[in-house]
């Protein structure tokens, strides 16, 4: 972790409706000699209400989006995942410090702030669905509409070719669960584009073409008044869209959607609109309700009079005794409040109280039809798909945004939609790193955004306190793998790896190793057991044995002289010795008996179940990377090798090489027996 941290007055996490705004508003607000910097996972803002026309075709992706950096000129625009949140003690000058990676990197940058603005959203989580995570596709950003309305179109042409009559019903269908704003509005342009594809699809043109939409709920658009959800219903299914309401999904699977009655509904794309979840990093920050931040009337965090919340993440008041929903609306006058009283808690000026009541509600059926709730105003069709236009182009970012969006429009009432099969989703797999010598890794403290296996070369491994004392070093060649301890425990680094030559790592994606590990659980096991090799001994031995003990030298415990062989003594040779001294390891010397190898009791019986030749040298089983310590080495340095390299033996060896000792995992117990506790005496 980069030991200094970068100053700014004030810090917004997240760059949606929320954040976004409360940036733009703290550039009018703040002067120019106070900075502000916003933290976001991508450059961009999306306007989420125009994401399904992206699906339909009605739009171009990139008319939807608007570039952070176009909106906020005076802003820092970070691009980064915040991956820690350590809140200031009370009284400091500051409201905390904020660790910031890139996508897919170990390296951070720490941001420390005097006013921290919460803003991160929620995320989406499918996982309580099996296989939903596996087999859906979601509708939360611009590359989860792309990639639907990529799914669609590939599979009406995998219908054209498929010639079994019950596969191509499966592929012709297509099945949307949540029956809430994004899965009608969704359920609607897929049934717009399909509809508006068939004539480009002749071969087609016979087979039923299925739009299922499954709510759990009794009617759909539950948010909107019951008169106005009716009629959505109604014209959608006139329109062909299928509603399977009071019926929960039991699972997903690549057949289909399992309804929780038992019934399957084949289908090659499925649509997952529900799942919303906390934002992860807010679990461990303080304490939520319903997973969301609770703030006072002024957006700030409850007993911190520098950390806002708004937006997603926030249980805050409405001003009218309620609950702010989590909706753009209520968000982005959240943000202009909590910009409002940031500049005023800057200038030790009164705090403003946030009052908002919904404006109304919109929600477009396709094929020009809505539903819009305005106050005590009811309107559906025509009209209020106008309105619906109307409003959320005079909403959109930037002219220049809303000229392009007038353009799209204009043009899809005269040319047909857009049939290109474009994906934008990248396939997940692990790649090859290259380190010249001296190159960093990544460093301890970092977030963990890996599991790496060496191909070729060296890593070194380093573990220090926090005054920069070493405490562990470890080498690993090819073949050997790491980082796999912060991964399965705290999420940092505890290490920091460099290259001791030229290197190549193979890196496999933190979320890639989650998946594996949980599935295959004696691969998770050995990790577990290799992700301590830098436990201090104190940690593995009991905690009776006094500290002192540990630290004698290694030449006090250890057994000398050692019987030794020489390199090119031959297999029959070592295992007569070993018949005849009952030694579990044999070190082997050069001509000028300096350590160069080791063969232990378990290299000889993995040869004789090969069959091997027993005139064959010792050196061809042999282990070359031998451990070994000088004989004034505390004893604690052994244990943790022993724990590190999963070895029995320690070898001891002089300034030239040559052994004078070996430290057996016998010899450790035989110290630790000295240290036990006696049992009091019986004085009955």
């Amino acid at each position: 972790m980069n030991a200094e941290a970068l100053h700014t007055d004030v810090l917004v996490l997240g760059g949606g409706f929320a954040g976004t705004r409360c940036a733009q508003r703290l550039e009018r607000l703040l002067p120019r000699e106070q900075s502000i910097t916003l933290v976001s996972s991508e450059n961009y803002v999306v306007f989420q209400p125009l994401l399904p026309e992206v699906v339909g075709a009605s739009l171009d992706p990139s008319h939807v989006i608007s570039p952070l950096r176009h909106l906020l000129r005076r802003t820092r625009v970070v691009r980064g995942n915040v991956c820690r949140i350590a809140l200031a003690p009370k009284g400091e000058r500051i409201a905390g410090t904020v660790s910031v990676s890139a996508d897919g990197s170990d390296e951070t940058v720490v941001f420390a702030a005097r006013h921290i603005v919460i803003a991160l959203g929620s995320v989406v989580d499918v996982s309580r669905i099996p296989g939903m995570s596996e087999h859906s596709l979601l509708m939360k950003n611009v590359a989860d509409a792309l990639n639907l309305r990529h799914k669609i179109i590939t599979c009406l042409e995998r219908a054209v070719l498929e010639r079994d009559a019950d596969e191509r019903r499966a592929l012709l269908t297509f099945v949307v669960v949540g029956g809430g704003f994004s899965g009608v509005e969704t359920a609607a342009e897929i049934r717009d584009l399909v509809s508006s594809a068939a004539k480009f699809f002749p071969t087609l043109e016979t087979e039923t073409k299925r739009v299922v939409c499954v709510h759990s709920r009794d009617r759909i658009l539950p948010e909107l008044d019951a008169r106005l959800g009716d009629y959505a219903l109604l014209r959608l299914r006139k329109r062909g869209v299928e509603f399977r309401l009071q019926e929960r999904t039991r699972a997903a699977s690549r057949e289909g959607i399992y309804l929780a009655n038992g019934e399957l509904i084949p289908a090659r794309t499925i649509v997952c609109t529900i799942g919303n979840a906390p934002h992860p990093i807010l679990k461990d920050l303080v304490a939520t309700i319903e997973g969301r931040l609770p703030t006072d009337e002024y957006l700030r965090l409850q007993a911190h009079d520098n950390l806002w919340a708004l937006g997603d993440c926030a249980y805050s008041p409405d001003g009218h005794g309620g609950i702010a929903p989590p909706t753009a609306q209520f968000a982005t006058r959240q943000g202009a409040v909590t910009a409002r009283n940031i500049a005023a808690a800057l200038q030790q000026q009164p705090l403003q109280v946030f009052r908002h009541k919904s404006q109304g509600q919109l929600a477009t059926l396709g094929h020009r039809n809505a539903v819009a709730a305005l106050g005590r105003l009811r309107i559906s069709g025509f009209p209020a798909w106008w309105l619906w236009r109307t409003v959320y182009l005079f909403k959109l970012p930037r002219f220049e945004r809303k000229l392009r969006v007038v353009i799209d429009w204009t043009l899809n009432l005269f040319f047909p939609r857009n049939l290109n099969a474009l994906g934008v989703a990248q396939t997940q797999r692990h790649e090859a790193i290259h380190l010249e010598t001296g190159e960093t890794l990544f460093r301890q403290g970092d977030p963990s955004a890996a599991f790496y296996v060496v191909d070729s070369g060296r890593i070194e491994l380093t573990r220090v306190d926090d005054q920069g004392v070493l405490l562990g070093r470890d080498e690993l060649g090819p073949g050997e793998h790491f980082g796999e301890g912060s991964l399965l425990r705290t999420g940092f680094r505890a290490t920091t790896a460099v290259a001791v030559a030229p290197t190549t790592v193979l890196s496999f994606p933190a979320a890639q190793f989650q998946r594996v590990t949980r599935c295959f659980l004696a691969l998770r096991r050995l990790l577990e057991t290799t992700s301590r090799r830098f436990q201090p001994a104190s940690a593995i031995i009991p905690a009776w044995v006094p500290p002192d003990r540990l630290r004698v030298p290694l030449h006090s415990v250890m057994s000398s002289p050692v019987f030794t062989m020489r390199q090119d003594a031959t297999l029959e040779q070592c295992l007569s010795q070993f018949v005849a001294n009952r030694f579990n390891c044999f070190p082997i010397v050069d001509k000028n008996l300096r350590l160069v190898g080791l063969v232990t009791s378990t290299d000889l019986f993995a040869a004789l179940r090969r069959d091997v030749d027993l005139q064959q040298p010792l050196q061809t089983i042999a282990t070359w990377k031998v451990q070994c310590l000088g004989p004034t080495e505390p004893v604690e340095r052994a244990v943790e090798i022993m724990r590190r390299r999963d070895v029995k033996h320690v070898m001891v060896t002089d300034h030239d090489q040559r052994i004078v000792g070996i430290v057996s995992l016998k010899d450790i117990l035989k110290l630790i027996l000295t240290a036990s506790p006696k049992p009091a005496p019986n004085l009955s």
